[in-house]
């Protein structure tokens, strides 16, 4: 029994041997198989990202990364391979055992980078983790858009720790490096944001001054992540003179849900002078802990001239309502897409006229003219407009004047007995007066400055007389020249010192040849509920000869009214005008969608199809202004009107625009 037993443990123990054997070899077999990178050539396309994969690694090995020609292409530790710009380079690839001074090369990969337009860039750039939130840019299939060499300026991703070129934006905000990184183990965080503020916003600031060059633009990206859902913004600020300075948003705004990373892009226009320190930084919606990772900028060239080209062809005029420091910033955006600019406030009265500065003797080079019947004189603050004409002639831009008379945006101490605000009213004689002082010396001015008569194109000599009870009263022209009138009702139709208004501005244009050449225009918005009005003024206003050229047809409008297409209000109130043989300038087009309804797109392609239509039967349309430069600084922003949601950030409707209007002006 036992020499039995003992032969059976025997047997066993034989077979575990051999199986143990066999196990070892199969361990043995698979630790041999060799280790290698899985591609020997990476192809990419400017700012994309693709990783170098390592089949069969050591499990004790460190793998690193370095590329030959960080100017073309970059690696992180994580053989994550990031293209620069145009070229060919090579990474290398080394291994070595933990701790081990030792390495040795493991192979080398090829890395082609051939240079696309900026937007296949953004095509192009794709996440490769399934939580990485994908942002959609509308296709410029339908504009020609150039492909520039890109200089990247910035390339940030944090893998070397260094976060000394950011500063905390806001009160009590803390910046740190984290390890919770976007494709590795480092990134920027801005933590205590308890204290933001709304109109600042507060986060992560990088310093670009010594970066960046003036007027230029540059491709923006980023990856951005919070710990709770947030809306991401990033701004910039110019701490260059003055005690206030306004942030500024760059690019679109986005929405991230809590602890993914999402990755963001914009396009930063740098001003024409870089005078002060400029910051960029990420700001969140909320309190949330804000996460910044691989920044890239590269100058680029965003958009060419299609849409100036293609709408100055047509209507002769396309414009953009801004300020002066808004020209000045944004000349790249400005000039690139149009050729005439309407200034939103440095024309008007307000602007000009101030109650603290009345001279006892008539100023210098001012014309006095008879009917002036005051004794203190209004000194004008041409200052601003002296800039504004100076640097319209430097960018190549034309000047619609906008405006001399109006019943808003004129103080109060103009009306008033003495120039005195707290006075009452004037009487008719007086303000005949002072009108006509007031249109000489700002005509007379406009025209002898330097460059005036090259950017001055038009002027809107009166403004919105037909809703000058819109403010709840009666308006102070007419309080002093139609003292009778008790209410809206009342209003005239042939108010006397419009007419005078524009018979003095063509006075004056005569003088200086101009007649005929620069066009006065009478200015209001809905048009299409005043039509006949409108028509009976401009007729009493050149009974004599014609002195009033034409309508600027404001045109705020909604996309659920008025409708906009053929045989619409729009389109039946052109015909009106066509008919007179007025000249017609579409002045202060944005179309709001309050509700975002998606009918914007149909409703812009809509307009211009029949504007350009309106065109070419005969209607004399000579001008199409946008009011505002994009979404974000539009009067109306709530209700996202324009064709751009931020500086070089198009919405999909910029393109169709463009489409509708070539197509049927092609026809």
């Amino acid at each position: 029994m036992l020499k039995k037993t003992s032969k059976t443990i025997l047997a066993i123990i034989l077979v575990l041997t051999m199986l143990a054997g066999t196990a070892a070899m199969q361990t043995e077999v698979y630790s041999a198989k060799k280790t290698k990178i899985t591609t020997k050539k990476l192809s990419l396309n400017v700012g994309q990202k693709k990783s170098i994969v390592i089949k069969n690694k050591k499990g004790k090995t460190k793998y690193t990364f370095v590329s030959k020609n960080k100017k073309i292409a970059k690696v992180n530790k994580k053989g994550r391979v990031t293209a620069v710009r145009k070229g060919t380079t090579k990474v290398i690839v080394k291994e070595g055992k933990k701790g081990s001074k030792k390495v040795k090369k493991l192979g080398t990969v090829k890395v082609v980078v051939k240079n696309k337009n900026v937007q296949q860039i953004n095509d192009a750039v794709s996440s490769p983790d399934a939580n990485v939130q994908k942002v959609n840019t509308p296709s410029p299939d339908k504009v020609n858009t150039p492909s520039p060499e890109p200089t990247n300026c910035v390339d940030i991703d944090f893998s070397d720790g260094d976060i000394s070129k950011f500063s905390a934006e806001g009160d009590g905000v803390k910046i740190e490096l984290s390890q919770n990184g976007y494709d590795d183990d480092s990134c920027i965080k801005a933590t205590k944001r308890a204290g933001r503020n709304d109109w600042f916003g507060c986060g992560m600031a990088l310093d670009v001054t010594d970066v960046i060059n003036p007027g230029k633009t540059y491709k923006l990206t980023c990856y951005v992540k919070c710990d709770k859902d947030a809306t991401i913004t990033i701004r910039s600020i110019n701490d260059a003179g003055g005690f206030f300075n306004f942030p500024t948003q760059v690019g679109d705004t986005l929405d991230v849900k809590a602890g993914e990373w999402s990755r963001m892009e914009a396009v930063y226009l740098s001003p024409d002078n870089i005078s002060g320190k400029i910051r960029l930084y990420w700001d969140a919606s909320n309190t949330a802990d804000i996460y910044l990772d691989s920044i890239q900028m590269i100058e680029s060239t965003v958009l060419d001239d299609t849409f100036k080209t293609l709408f100055t062809n047509i209507f002769g005029h396309v414009g953009t309502c801004n300020t002066y420091t808004q020209m000045k910033d944004y000349k790249g955006f400005t000039t690139t897409l149009y050729n005439s600019v309407t200034m939103e406030n440095e024309t008007k009265p307000l602007s000009l006229l101030n109650a603290g500065n009345i001279s006892n003797t008539p100023p210098e080079g001012y014309i006095i003219p008879d009917s002036y019947k005051d004794v203190t004189y209004p000194v004008i603050n041409f200052s601003t407009i002296d800039n504004v004409i100076n640097t319209a002639y430097e960018y190549g831009l034309s000047i619609r004047f906008h405006v001399l008379v109006w019943h808003s945006q004129t103080p109060d101490f103009f009306f008033k007995r003495g120039y005195n605000e707290s006075a009452g009213y004037t009487t008719k004689e007086y303000m005949d007066g002072r009108l006509e002082y007031y249109v000489r010396n700002v005509m007379q001015h406009i025209y002898n400055t330097p460059h005036g008569k090259d950017v001055i194109y038009c002027i809107d000599v009166a403004n919105e007389y037909f809703h000058n009870y819109d403010q709840g009263s009666k308006s102070k022209w007419n309080t002093i020249y139609y003292p009778e009138e008790k209410s809206e009702s009342d209003r005239t139709n042939k108010p006397v010192y419009v007419k005078k208004a524009f018979e003095i501005a063509y006075d004056e244009l005569e003088k200086f040849g101009l007649a005929g050449s620069v066009k006065l225009f009478y200015n209001d918005y809905n048009t299409y509920e005043v039509t006949d009005d409108i028509i009976t003024m401009i007729n009493y206003i050149n009974e004599e000869k014609k002195i009033c050229d034409g309508v600027g047809m404001q045109s705020h409008l909604d996309v659920d009214y008025p409708t906009p297409g053929m045989g619409g209000k729009i389109s039946d109130t052109i015909d009106a005008f066509t008919a007179q043989g007025y000249e017609i300038q579409i002045t202060e087009l944005d179309v709001t969608d309050y509700d975002n309804s998606g009918k914007q797109l149909k409703y812009y392609t809509d307009l211009i199809t029949m504007l350009v239509n309106k065109k070419k039967s005969g209607s004399n349309i000579t001008g199409i202004t946008f009011w505002g430069l994009c979404d974000s600084n539009s009067w109306r922003r709530s209700g996202k009107p324009l064709l751009f949601s931020a500086i070089f950030s198009p919405k999909p409707v910029f393109y169709e625009f463009i489409e509708a209007a070539r197509n049927t002006w092609n026809q």
